[in-house]
């Protein structure tokens, strides 16, 4: 048995020196020196029978001292007898040896099996950036200021905003109703005091001219646009008739049938003004009342 093991491995090698006999590989750097990592390419050929079928290396081949990048691959050139391939390899070392050596087979395919036949060995010099060290090193301070621009932290303004967004919701639900209400009773405020303005210059330019029918239907109207926001109805809308009977009458149907006199009637009366007081009275009262049901509701 061990006889017959020792006669194969005998036979191998005769074979493949017989073949290595036959075809020479050849393998060389395209460049002389290479700084550490600069890729560099590795040409690699050979020339052999037309009837052998050879193969070489890929991507799974070990390229130590080198890592592999890529292989261009060049298209077979034939004559009568022979067949001749080539490949370029890139390759990059980032060992600091002063002497980088590559040796790369071609496999010759035998059915199942195959034949490993090494080209010949090349290398490639590693250029030296830093080629003599000093003793002692000196370093040259600075102090001047330089001014560095700082990275915005992007989760930190998410987590802040998260924060906020939980602080916003909860201040809602433990007081969202009395802030509701806070702006509210500010906004009916803002809105009474511009009425109110607007409705004393009207009243004063009423006693200059008692009896001046347009103005005082001008007046009405600025009283009917303040209620309608105040009480929620459609003031504008309405006749006198249809405002006593939403349950005014007692406090204003004197009021407003005396201003609809002076409007529609052409009957004048000399202390008009007194009736649009009285409107302001009745809308202060209103305006009370709101705000009292607001605070309480």
């Amino acid at each position: 048995m061990g006889k017959r093991i020792a006669a194969g491995i005998l036979f191998s090698l005769v074979f493949s020196f017989n073949y290595a006999q036959e075809i020479a590989p050849f393998g060389k750097f395209l460049k002389d020196s290479v700084m550490v990592g600069e890729e560099v390419q590795y040409s690699l050929s050979v020339k052999y029978p037309l009837d052998w079928q050879l193969v070489f290396p890929d991507s799974t081949f070990n390229f130590e001292p080198f890592e592999y990048y890529s292989k261009s691959y060049f298209p077979t050139r034939t004559d009568s007898t022979h067949a001749f391939d080539s490949a370029v390899y890139t390759v990059a070392s980032f060992e600091v040896d002063l002497v980088q050596k590559l040796q790369l087979p071609v496999y010759l395919l035998n059915g199942n099996d195959s034949t490993i036949i090494l080209a010949n060995p090349d290398s490639v010099f590693l250029k030296e950036l830093v080629t003599m060290m000093p003793d002692s090193l000196k370093f040259k301070e600075n102090v001047t200021y330089q001014a560095v621009e700082y990275a915005f932290n992007y989760p930190y303004l998410m987590i802040g905003l998260g924060i906020l967004l939980v602080l916003l919701i909860g201040t809602y639900f433990l007081f969202g109703n009395s802030i509701r209400k806070k702006i509210k009773l500010y906004r009916m405020r803002k809105a009474y005091e511009k009425f109110s303005m607007e409705f004393e210059r009207g009243i004063i330019r009423i006693k200059q001219s008692e009896t001046n029918a347009e103005l005082i239907e001008q007046i009405l109207v600025t009283w009917k646009k303040y209620m309608e926001k105040l009480e929620d109805r459609p003031f504008t809308k309405y006749t006198s008739k249809e405002i006593l009977k939403v349950g005014f009458e007692k406090e204003l149907k004197t009021v407003l049938q005396t201003i609809d006199r002076a409007i529609y009637g052409a009957i004048d009366d000399d202390e008009m003004h007194k009736n649009f007081e009285a409107l302001e009275d009745f809308t202060l009262e209103r305006y009370q009342h709101k705000i009292k049901e607001v605070k309480h509701g």
